[in-house]
């Protein structure tokens, strides 16, 4: 739990201020991943690698940047200023608390 942003695991299941954000499978695994490690930044070869269990020899690092967009849409107020997935440039994201 980060305040009012809770990420379940076991359930698969997050809820923001009470209220259940329906993600897709692959969108809560980055977001559980990124929460899993709060204020760690990782690189899009890195997220590939533990989420994807691939690497950008195989699979697009772009794929990372779409999904961490569409989770910043359904769970900031403002997605061009996020509160919990942020941007860390030239680097990648990190999940803040």
């Amino acid at each position: 739990m980060h305040g009012p942003l809770t990420v379940e695991p076991l359930s698969r299941q997050v809820t923001l201020d009470g209220r259940v954000i329906e993600m897709t499978p692959k969108e809560f695994d980055v977001l559980a991943f990124l929460a899993g490690s709060p204020r760690q930044v990782f690189s899009r070869a890195q997220l590939l690698e533990s989420v994807w269990q691939s690497s950008p020899e195989w699979q697009d690092p772009a794929t990372v940047t779409v999904h961490v967009r569409r989770i910043r849409n359904k769970i900031e107020d403002d997605a061009e200023h996020p509160r919990w997935i942020t941007t860390v440039w030239g680097v990648g994201y990190r999940f803040e608390p």
